[in-house]
């Protein structure tokens, strides 16, 4: 374990980066209020801030072995992703913070009442995004609340991972330990595909590339343990999860199509509750009411992703070929 002092000194440097970046933040973003970007920053030095090497870490007496074990199998995944897929090689994912906290966040997405293109807020280097995160609950709770008095669709949803882009050495979180191997190994090779291609304002490509690379990359990592069995549970996972996504984004084009037709809003608000209703029933949720935001997630981080993998099938499932393409 690092000494008190050495963590002390890190975060002061940190500290120093960040408080900089944030005055740029303020300056590029000026509809963005000083209050959010205060809990970014708050969030972003509680995450950077407690940061220690793994390989150390697993030298120590401080970590129960179940701990030990998921941090050993963070650096395989990491060395995996590197070596075989040829992801970026630096520090991001070999480091862990503890956050103490049962959630990372909460991302907040919002679309209008008759449309299902996303409401934006842009950021440098992350460019225009379809959420608004918070660190805190509470606080994106009260966000939503604003964007309903606005007239709003309103969705909110955990966030798990916690990404710079490779600006500052990401770490793997407390929250991340609970996951199991599949979805460990998926967390960190879709962050490092983020790191190895980002398309600055738009999110529906690069969650797209980063959910291709993680599936095809998970396949790859499995096969080559020899691990057939959870190969075949993770196929069955993402095909489940398809079903229910092809349902949502059939719904999501049903309602387009409505809200485009140009109808007056009471025929379009009787649609929208015929459509929203049997998508409900559907996926049996009850007496929870979708709406279009709900729509926003599974479009991003999906509908491309058939559009890439016919990309990576194109390249003989040569990762880096497939970079190559997608970067050009």
């Amino acid at each position: 374990m690092p000494i008190k002092k050495s963590v002390k000194r890190k975060l002061t440097l940190t500290g120093v980066a960040v408080v900089t970046l944030l005055a740029l933040l303020i300056i590029a973003s000026g509809s963005c209020q000083v209050s959010y970007l205060s809990q970014a920053l708050a969030g972003h030095l509680r995450i950077m801030g407690s940061r220690h090497p793994i390989g150390k870490l697993l030298k120590s007496d401080n970590l129960d072995q179940e701990t030990k074990e998921k941090l050993k199998l963070v650096l395989d995944i990491h060395d995996f992703a590197v070596k075989e897929l040829g992801l970026p090689d630096n520090k991001s994912y070999t480091l862990y913070s503890n956050i103490k906290r049962e959630s990372t966040g909460w991302n907040v997405f919002c679309a209008p009442k008759f449309s299902v293109v996303p409401k934006t807020w842009c950021y440098p280097i992350a460019g225009c995004v379809v959420y608004h995160g918070y660190f805190k609950k509470e606080k994106a709770i009260k966000f939503a609340g604003k964007m309903k008095k606005q007239g709003l669709d309103v969705c909110i949803a955990p966030f798990t991972a916690y990404s710079t882009l490779g600006i500052y050495n990401d770490p793997i979180l407390s929250t991340n330990l609970r996951d199991d191997s599949i979805e460990l190994a998926g967390l960190i090779i879709h962050e490092l595909a983020h790191q190895e291609f980002y398309k600055s304002g738009d999110s529906r490509y690069s969650e797209g590339f980063a959910v291709t690379v993680e599936r095809a990359g998970v396949l790859h990592w499995l096969r080559l343990l020899g691990r057939a069995d959870q190969m075949e549970q993770a196929g069955r996972r993402w095909n489940e999860s398809d079903e229910v996504v092809e349902k949502m984004l059939h719904a999501r084009n049903n309602l387009d199509s409505v809200y485009r037709s140009g109808e007056d809003t009471s025929l379009m608000l009787k649609h929208k509750d015929s459509i929203f209703n049997d998508l409900e029933r559907y996926m049996n949720i009850g007496s929870k009411r979708l709406n279009n935001a709900y729509l926003i997630p599974v479009s991003t981080y999906h509908s491309l992703v058939p559009w890439f993998q016919s990309k990576l099938d194109s390249c003989g499932g040569d990762f880096r070929r497939f970079f190559g393409v997608v970067n050009r």
